[in-house]
């Protein structure tokens, strides 16, 4: 019996052997550190003030965005970006709320609730 059983399961090992190292291979990866994924670092804004301002130039260049003001925060402690404020005087608008929103979050990496887009005078 239990010879039969060992034999089911070396079957078992072989056909499946691609699948588990691929779940291993998931978890692996699973345990890296996060760390900074994509657009600019923070460090590199401190370092160079125009970061922020490109940021804010191609931002204005969006069709009802109108004159805007960009604040982007880093928090001190992981160098890593905290949240960004947009005021701009197209920010009455839902369709220009979220492109300015999905254009920090792809370039800061900032999650849409981290980032906050309003209508007012920059």
């Amino acid at each position: 019996m239990e010879r039969g059983l060992s034999e089911r399961l070396r079957a078992m090992a072989g056909k499946y052997r691609y699948a588990a190292a691929a779940a291993l291979l998931g978890v692996l990866l699973m345990l890296l550190p996060a760390g900074s994924r994509r657009g600019t670092r923070p460090a590199e804004a401190q370092e160079n003030p125009t970061v922020q301002s490109e940021i804010e130039a191609a931002l204005a260049a969006f069709d009802g965005a109108g004159r805007l003001r960009l604040v982007l925060t880093v928090e001190p402690e992981t160098q890593r970006w905290a949240g960004a404020v947009i005021v701009c005087e197209g920010g009455g608008s839902a369709a220009v709320r979220l492109q300015l929103t999905q254009a920090v979050a792809a370039l800061t990496g900032l999650s849409a609730d981290r980032i906050a887009v309003v209508k007012g005078r920059p």
